[in-house]
């Protein structure tokens, strides 16, 4: 039988096995610390050789409430061979407990609010961030809390001196389910406002179903943080260049709604705007504005693509 005979399904699944690696390392102001992002079979490995650099011989897994059990499971049995695991579901109940002591990792499984939360109880331990989402995995090296998705105007997990960042980054692209529409606000903007030399690899890439393989999700979360960490390595804060991280302010029809704006303001050209919807259509995400759209004055517009401009309410 051909491959293009195969069902669909089992394709898929063949696909998730086989083994690869998309890691980076990431440098955001003072902070420096490993991603891994892995897919197929042995994506496992990759943690527990990399915990056991890390020193400890316990464990605290603090899973987000709905943080999909088979991402809990998978990461408890790479940590098992090296020490002591114990797993909270729930990070607020977690939060309420008193911070672990130095000698205990901390683990946290869960979308970006949950990575952040325990970045800033955890202050003692060393903390892996293993994020359960797409949005969570492109935007893992956004460690300031400011704004709905990047940072600015709130501290986060922070320091005097910086962010606090994790000891290690795991992200397994291979364990999301359904389709991702919702994961890819991050790489879309990241596309536009930071790298768009990437915007074709990106826009061939793209599926209006949402329906990845897991090594094209891989591809997409390696881009971004390649790209976050270019305009945060030296404003960790993103009170500069890393302002870019709020283009959107969190959504698509963000995007969208920044695009218009900076066009009507005669700051980006039509081929600027269109690129902005041929990347919203390719990504099957909605081409007109809605009704709850963000305020134009919370909004950072672009003059070109990859250009930043300032935020709508100094125009």
């Amino acid at each position: 039988m051909r491959a293009s005979a195969l069902p669909q399904a089992f394709s898929r699944r063949h696909q998730a096995d086989q083994p690869a690696a998309f890691d980076r390392a990431v440098q955001i102001g003072p902070c420096h610390y490993p991603a891994l992002v892995r897919v197929g079979r042995s994506a496992g490995d990759s943690l527990t050789e990399a915990v056991c650099g890390l020193g400890g011989e316990r464990f605290l897994v603090v899973a987000a409430s709905g943080a999909p059990a088979r991402q809990v499971a998978e990461t408890v049995a790479a940590l098992a061979p090296v020490g002591k695991v114990l797993v909270l579901c729930g990070e607020q109940a977690a939060l309420r407990l008193p911070a672990p002591t130095a000698d205990t990792v901390v683990v946290a499984v869960g979308g970006r609010r949950t990575v952040l939360s325990v970045l800033g109880w955890a202050r003692r331990s060393r903390v892996v961030s293993v994020p359960t989402t797409l949005a969570a995995m492109c935007d893992a090296s956004v460690l300031d809390a400011g704004g709905p998705s990047g940072p600015g105007s709130r501290r986060g997990p922070s320091g005097p001196d910086g962010p606090r960042a994790p000891a290690l980054l795991w992200c397994r692209p291979d364990l999301l389910e359904g389709p991702q529409h919702a994961g890819l606000y991050p790489l879309l903007r990241d596309v536009l406002a930071i790298c768009p030399y990437h915007y074709e690899s990106v826009a061939r890439r793209l599926r209006a179903d949402g329906r990845y393989e897991p090594a094209v999700l891989a591809s997409f979360v390696a881009l971004c943080l390649e790209a976050q960490a270019g305009v945060l390595t030296f404003d960790p804060f993103g009170r500069g260049p890393g302002s870019v991280l709020r283009y959107g302010q969190g959504t698509a029809q963000g995007l969208l709604l920044a695009a218009r704006l900076a066009e009507r303001l005669g700051l980006l050209d039509a081929a600027g705007a269109a690129a902005h919807l041929r990347l919203l259509a390719a990504a099957g995400l909605p081409t007109e504005l809605g009704r709850k759209a963000a305020a134009a004055r919370e909004l950072v517009l672009l003059r070109a693509l990859g250009n930043p401009g300032w935020p709508a309410d100094r125009c």
